[in-house]
């Protein structure tokens, strides 16, 4: 039986015919005489029906299978208290952790045909993303959202790390992060069948500029404020933005008590926040990467004053290639068609070469010109953002060496794609050395990490990579010359580490 709670909006004319259907259930009467908000309170068992003077009716709970066939048939008597769009397929945009002092901000898209509408607003119940909820409670809902992707739903997360929001204007990067995002929800959809509800987070001229090339292809575009308490999609994207921050709320929880003391939500009204964070400053210890330090109840704690000061985040469209750029405005921006042009010699770059610097950074050069170009790490990471590593950039540790060395990181907060095959040949001592502090990095969210499991029937295994960087839309990291001339010849975006 469902335990979690449903509303519904019923219209005046319906409620005594909803009292009297509930009433026909064997169902005994509260009294609500005294109260100013409740028009009648009706139980069956421990399963409650209250209605509102305000028209919305919640049960708490079903506790049988004549409960659930009970909501069905209230269902038939409500109207719905999100709007619809007219339109066939609908996208939502919503983001969680912005205003929180601890973790990532995770933004989300989600996309479904309008047939879903119901089973979504139904598996959705009561959820309250204004309300602190643990991991278990949003992955309770995921269960029941995640088997409508075999129906046509699909969704997008993407991630603004703590390291980003202390140094640069967030809003900018969200720009950008939705605009990758909904370029993907995008693709291959008939853009007049299509609507998009974004929340209103102080949206820039870059994204709204987007926006308005595809209102011009027919897409309905609706940029409003507090839009997942108005539109279902954009409720749903609330939903699991909420579901994943809280996933690595967990590891950091789990990760980081000190004196016995858990991080709690992340929220400076939480008092499990206010004292972990006393206690972790008079430790004496340095804030660990999940702190924004920008913030003002941090920044008292550091004995700072003022606001502290941001910059325009580094990500240049420029360095996109102008094909690269039109493709985009178009919603496509794929690997097969992802190409860097280099500042100072103009070449239009399928791949660039990295080499470490005095200080064990990488440096972005041009394979032509041998320049460093930069920036290209941070335009990557939100253009694109996903890396598969081959067997020759796992041996070499190039991850490891980024991530583990230096002051600036060229592979931080990208995901890592880890190839099955590739997992498999790198079986010896250290291989899985490497992958153990590929893992680490992975386990304190510096990076983000996924297995795959291609499967098919190419005759080796540089071309099952290959093979694999395309299908999931990657960028190919390799050490070897061979791997790097076989993503070349296959119109892949790579990146290449070049010793001397």
């Amino acid at each position: 039986m469902s335990s979690t709670g449903q509303k519904w909006t019923i219209k005046n004319e319906h409620f005594n015919k909803i009292k009297e259907l509930i009433q026909s259930h064997d169902s005994s009467e509260d009294d609500t005489s005294n109260s100013d908000t409740e028009e009648w309170r009706l139980r069956i068992g421990k399963s409650v029906f209250t209605l509102y003077k305000s028209g919305t009716l919640f049960n708490n709970q079903a506790t049988s299978e004549q409960i659930l066939e009970l909501r069905e048939k209230i269902t038939n008597y409500s109207t719905s208290e999100f709007k619809k769009t007219d339109r066939d397929v609908l996208i939502g945009l919503d983001e969680t952790g912005k205003g929180e002092l601890v973790g990532h901000e995770v933004l989300c898209g989600t996309c479904f045909p309008v047939n879903l509408f119901e089973e979504i607003k139904d598996a959705l119940g009561m959820a309250n993303t204004k309300t602190h909820k643990t991991f278990d409670y949003w992955d309770v809902i995921f269960s029941k959202i995640n088997p409508l992707t075999v129906k046509g739903l699909s969704f997008q997360i993407q991630t603004i790390p703590p390291w980003h929001i202390d140094r640069y204007n967030t809003n900018k990067i969200m720009d950008v992060v939705y605009k990758r995002i909904i370029s993907d929800l995008t693709y291959q959809i008939p853009l007049d069948k299509l609507s998009i509800v974004l929340d209103d987070y102080k949206v820039g001229d870059n994204l709204r500029g987007y926006l308005h090339s595809l209102e011009k292809e027919g897409v309905k575009i609706i940029v409003t404020e507090k839009a997942d308490d108005k539109f279902l999609e954009a409720k749903l994207a609330s939903v699991l933005a909420k579901r994943e921050r809280e996933r690595m709320m967990n590891g950091i929880n789990e990760r980081f008590q000190i004196g016995g003391l858990p991080i709690g939500s992340g929220n400076a009204a939480d008092e499990r926040t206010k004292k972990w964070l006393q206690a972790w400053k008079k430790s004496g210890q340095p804030w660990p990467w999940f702190i924004k330090k920008s913030y003002s109840t941090i920044r008292e704690l550091d004995g700072l004053s003022g606001f502290a000061t941001k910059i325009e985040p580094p990500i240049k469209h420029e360095l996109l290639s102008k094909n690269s750029r039109e493709q985009f405005k178009q919603g496509i921006l794929s690997n097969e068609i992802l190409r860097i042009s280099c500042p100072s010699c103009g070449s239009e770059l399928q791949a660039i070469m990295i080499t470490l610097d005095g200080s064990r950074n990488y440096d972005a050069r041009c394979p032509s010109c041998k320049k460093v170009i930069l920036d290209v790490s941070m335009t990557l990471q939100y253009y694109n953002g996903v890396i598969l590593p081959d067997t020759s950039a796992i041996l070499a540790g190039i991850l490891s060496k980024d991530l583990g060395n230096g002051s600036e990181h060229f592979f931080e907060n990208f995901k890592i794609l880890l190839h099955s095959k590739v997992y498999d040949e790198c079986d010896s001592q250290g291989g899985r050395s490497e992958l153990g502090r590929i893992g680490d990095f992975a386990s304190a969210g510096r990076i983000k990490m996924e297995r795959i499991e291609d499967v098919d029937t190419l005759d080796t295994i540089d071309k099952q990579v290959v093979l694999s960087t395309k299908k999931h839309n990657a960028i190919l990291l390799t050490a070897d010359m061979g791997q790097y001339s076989l993503g070349i010849a296959t119109n892949m975006f790579g990146i290449s580490l070049r010793l001397a």
